[in-house]
Parts: C-alpha cells; structure tokens; sequence
C-alpha cells in the first residue's frame, strides 16, 4: 500500500488559508468510491486556529483527538508521555528546551524542541546516555490494530563517531519501556550505519530481536531497505512510521522519510504470546557512541492509534508530497471534521493541499488546494460540484 494520499496546501507564515484549487463541471454521475471526498474548507487558516472541514467519507473516529500530539510549546515532556530516558545527567537528560547548540528549530512556527545527549559513560545503561528516546504506552486493541507515528528529528553535526556506530530511531516493545525484555522490533539505520557526518552510504533497516519480525519479510525481502538521509549531515527530516499490528503474516510496517516510502516490510508485527499486556511505543533510540556531543534532537511528535489522521502537504497528490504536516482534530464524524492548524514549515503565502486520510489509510484523490495567510475560506473543494442554472446532471 502507498503512503497515505496526498492532499495541497498553500504555504504562509502564521496567516488565514484561503481554497484557491477550482473545480471543473463534471456531466454525469460521480463514481462510487471508498476514499473520503474533502468538499470545503472553513475557518481561517492561522498557525494554531480553528478550521473545520467537510465532505464524506472520513469515517468515525471516537477519540477525534491524536493520543500525543507535541510540539513543547507548553508544560514539560512528561505532561504527554510516559517516559524518556536518559535522566540520570543533568544539563543532558531528554525534555524540551529553547534552541541549543546552533541547532535551530524545525520551522518557523515552533519555538521549543524536544533534545537529549548520549553524554554517559559507556555500559552505564538507559538512564545515563546509552539511549536518548520518548515513550508512550497504551493498552492494545484487540489484533489486528494500527498506528501512525511521525516526527521532526536531525542529531548533532559534532557528533562523535566510532565502533560500529549502532544507531536507532524508533521502537515498538512490551509495555513499559521502549526496550522491554524481551521486546518487541525496531526502525534503525544500517548496516551500514551513518560513520561520519558526510556519510551518504546510510541504509534504512528494521528488524526484532525476539524473531517477531521476519527476515526475510512475507515478499522474500530481507531487513535492508532503502537509502537513508544523514541524520548528523546538519537538516531536520520528517520521519512517519505506519503499521498493521498482528502476529499473522499480513501485517505491515511503511516507513517515510521526507514523504518518500524507505521501509515497506510485509509480515508478523506483534507477538501472540503477550496477549493482554500493554505495548510502548519509542521515538529515538540506542546510539553506540557516546559524547556530550552527541545530541538528538526532535520536534513535532505525533502519534495515535488509527491511520485516520488530516495532513497538508506540498503536492495535490499525496504520494509526491516532500513536506507534510499533521493537523491537530478536535472533533471527527463522517461528513465533518474541526480541527487545530498546524502549518509547519508552511509560510504566509504557500499554497498547500489538504487531505483526510480513513482508517484504511486511504486519502482523498487530489488534494484541496488552500492558501496559508489570506482570510476566510468557505469554498468548494473536491466535492460534488454543482451545475449551472438550467443544466440537468444524468
């Protein structure tokens, strides 16, 4: 399955966004289809306001609301997840904080990031520098369930390199760490793994250490992926992890970077055996090096437990989109969903495109074009357009 479908929308600094995408006069009837249809877009669309969206298709959603959203800009890492490790250095445990080290935010609208320092001392374990990571735990719906993760991240351009240079970015574990013994699969970089800060060699690869992953994967493709982006080369990169949870062979997980799809692994993605335990889910990870260089950095974490989620993106179709930017819902029914604006790296100006993505992690086709910074917008989207004065539609 493709990434989830795109949706356009116009880029501007923290400003109202206006629908500038026309439709066409369609004679004949639409053809029936799955995918949500996004018709109109109200509200004004500043960093932070209030829209609401309409059309069909989206699906119920009980909980409108991500289970974290988290862009630190209020109260402290531990207000929205259940843990972060290291804690045991003070000046370099993991939590939020103003920009450090000349490393700026993610994107204008973010004034805070989340950071923390591999700065322990070798074998001293989780709490003092072996790991830098933010975890939440959750009680399991019943199999099969899904996910949807993304976030903002980049490391250190300091950073010190030796070993093997080990280096992960996300875990999926047995509550109630993100390495619970034994735990669960990983998202990590390499073999071969990132050896310098101009390094391009990178792989992307996932994998368990409790053979809860397949290698090779249910279509013969073993835990070696895509080319990866340096995470020590100096940029933000925005990192989304979707997954089928099941201990049956269709599961999945599909890993973006950027937008572009690196990691699509077929198979088993949870363990039987731990029927009725909680899981933990892990943004950041093990490093092999450790320095009070050595710093991660990440901003704008998002995750819940559903694939349905709203999003602007750069491209009308989804699956070319290079920026995405996850929308905060409030409220979510089939035919109306409001929500809070995030624009992101979207700026006063940019056009941009909106998308509702269901629960099977389908988009609406074409995005709705809007415009960040203009004023109201109350305008036909991609929905049903209605025919002139006279004009009989068969």
């Amino acid at each position: 399955m493709q990434k989830y479908m795109d949706w356009r929308i116009g880029r501007r600094a923290p400003g109202a966004v206006s629908v500038v995408m026309s439709i066409g006069v369609i004679l004949g009837a639409r053809a029936a289809t799955a995918a949500p249809s996004v018709q109109q877009l109200s509200g004004t669309l500043n960093h932070k306001s209030t829209i609401t969206i309409t059309g069909s298709g989206f699906g119920s959603k009980p909980k409108a609301a991500p289970l974290v959203w988290d862009d630190a800009s209020t109260g402290t890492l531990t207000d929205k997840w259940n843990g972060a490790w290291p804690t045991l250095l003070p000046g370099y445990n993991t939590g939020y904080t103003n920009p450090i080290n000349g490393v700026p935010t993610a994107h204008s609208h973010d004034s805070r990031y989340i950071a923390g320092a591999h700065a322990g001392k070798a074998g001293a374990g989780a709490y003092s520098g072996i790991d830098v990571i933010f975890f939440k735990d959750f009680t399991p719906p019943a199999t099969p369930y899904y996910f949807y993760a993304s976030w903002y991240q980049r490391s250190d351009s300091r950073w010190v390199f030796g070993q093997d240079n080990n280096y992960k970015a996300f875990s999926f574990s047995l509550c109630c760490s993100p390495y619970e013994n034994p735990y669960d699969w990983m998202v990590t970089y390499g073999p071969p793994h990132p050896d310098s800060n101009t390094d391009t060699g990178l792989q992307w690869s996932i994998g368990s250490n409790d053979h809860t992953m397949q290698n090779p994967d249910a279509n013969g493709h073993n835990a070696w992926w895509a080319n990866a982006i340096n995470p020590m080369a100096g940029a933000w990169t925005k990192v989304e992890v979707t997954a089928k949870l099941t201990g049956q062979t269709n599961g999945w997980v599909r890993v973006y970077e950027n937008g572009k799809r690196v990691i699509n692994y077929a198979g088993s993605t949870d363990n039987p055996t731990w029927a009725g335990q909680g899981r933990t889910i892990g943004i950041g990870g093990f490093a092999r090096m450790e320095s009070p260089t050595n710093w991660r950095y990440f901003a704008d974490a998002y995750l819940d437990l559903t694939l349905q989620r709203v999003v602007l993106a750069n491209n009308s179709t989804l699956a070319n989109a290079t920026v995405i930017e996850n929308q905060i819902p409030s409220a979510w029914s089939d035919g109306s969903i409001t929500a809070t604006v995030n624009l992101g790296k979207f700026a006063q100006g940019d056009t941009a495109y909106l998308f509702v993505i269901d629960s099977s992690g389908t988009p609406n086709a074409t995005g709705l074009a809007v415009k960040a910074g203009s004023g109201s917008v109350a305008s036909s989207g991609q929905g049903e357009p209605q025919p002139p004065s006279g004009v009989t539609v068969q």
